[in-house]
């Protein structure tokens, strides 16, 4: 069955640059980040009169192939992320009263250092203690290797202050392979679990190797020799280009991450868990048409994979109808850094740039 999109516009300014992010918040309302061509970094939230677009008192966001990290906790409170254009440093920011903005000390929570691929999510801690609820997480690479970042009270003195120190941490090291291109973090709301999906780097001069990794968090605690441990687990590997992964999860436990693939020229779908198949990827599709597709991914009602991405000038949305079978639909012109989360219900929310304008959807899969 077709899913009918209702579409409007966010921002007409035609400034809309890229690096676009959507949330929502707990009343499932909608809020999105992204950069105008100059760096600013702007968040659109959704009122009874209209859409407001804020640039935020911060500085320039570095133009890459990065989205502005966007998470609402359950105050209402926007948290972003992203990297400085000036210094290539981690810049995080909360709205409460109002805006405040720092950098993110990712060299083992002590001083800043220059990251790449910086991704960040909110977890509001449903099964949480309340010190830890709300919390930025935040993934990166740094010297090569894939990092963690949090900034949370001492598991053993949850009354302490929240603190950088001794919550940031390397998840997969550097060796053979740069590690940590490209992450993504969410967690599974079904436990709080916490994964990253990202590639690793092997490529020779003149070849490609990169593999799909997923780095799932086993917690730990402040006593010596029981620190946060990492699982990490190949899901594609071999002579593959993957770029831009995103991920989702279902409430019946699989995991799926989306991602271009380069050398095939493919838009796939990696799906795993606890099933005798995982990892199973399917290609989605093999019309990607150009080197700026930025696909994301989420489960819907009722738990069917779906995937937004843009191809042609256009915004396409996925439905997976079978393994390895999607339905690909036609929305409307744009398509750039498309987005896509689910609300309570497993109705779609899309975001995406056409021609410099942002817009926004929701889509009816009833």
């Amino acid at each position: 069955m077709a899913t009918t999109f209702f579409t409007e516009v966010v921002d007409g300014s035609t400034t809309a640059h890229g690096q676009v992010s959507l949330a929502l918040d707990p009343s499932n309302a909608p809020w999105i980040a992204y950069t105008t061509p100059s760096g600013d970094v702007m968040l659109a939230t959704r009122s009874d009169t209209g859409w407001e677009c804020e640039r935020l008192p911060s500085e320039p966001a570095a133009h890459d192939d990065y989205r502005i990290g966007l998470g609402i906790d359950e105050g209402l409170n926007p948290h972003v992320a992203y990297q400085s254009r000036a210094t290539d440093h981690l810049i995080y920011g909360v709205r409460g009263t109002q805006w405040s903005f720092e950098e993110v000390p990712t060299s083992a929570g002590l001083f800043p250092d220059r990251v790449r691929f910086p991704s960040m999510t909110v977890n509001r801690g449903v099964f949480s203690e309340q010190p830890f609820k709300n919390r930025p997480h935040f993934a990166y690479q740094s010297g090569l290797s894939l990092w963690h970042a949090t900034k949370a009270p001492p598991k053993a003195d949850p009354t302490k202050p929240a603190t950088w120190k001794k919550n940031v941490h390397v998840v997969d090291e550097s060796n053979l392979a740069e590690k940590g291109w490209f992450p993504a973090l969410t967690f599974d709301h079904r436990d709080e679990t916490l994964r990253i999906a990202y590639f690793d780097d092997l490529s020779p001069a003149g070849q490609s190797v990169r593999r799909l990794r997923v780095a799932t968090m086993s917690p730990g605690t402040d006593f010596v020799g029981q620190p946060d441990s990492w699982h990490v687990q190949v899901l594609h590997g071999g002579q593959i280009l993957g770029e831009h992964p995103a991920m989702g999860h279902s409430i019946t436990g699989e995991s799926v991450v989306s991602y271009c693939e380069r050398t095939g020229r493919t838009l796939n779908v990696c799906v795993f868990g606890n099933f005798p198949e995982s990892p199973a990827v399917e290609v989605v599709t093999g019309d990607v048409d150009n080197d700026d597709v930025h696909p994301a991914c989420g489960v819907g009602h009722p738990s069917r994979i779906c995937v937004v991405y843009g191809s042609g000038g256009r915004l396409r949305f996925a439905v997976r109808t079978g393994i390895g079978t999607y339905a690909v639909e036609d929305v409307e012109a744009g398509g750039a850094w498309s987005d896509v989360r689910f609300d309570d219900v497993g109705s779609p929310h899309v975001a995406h740039i056409a021609a410099g304008t942002l817009r926004y959807g929701v889509g009816d899969m009833t």
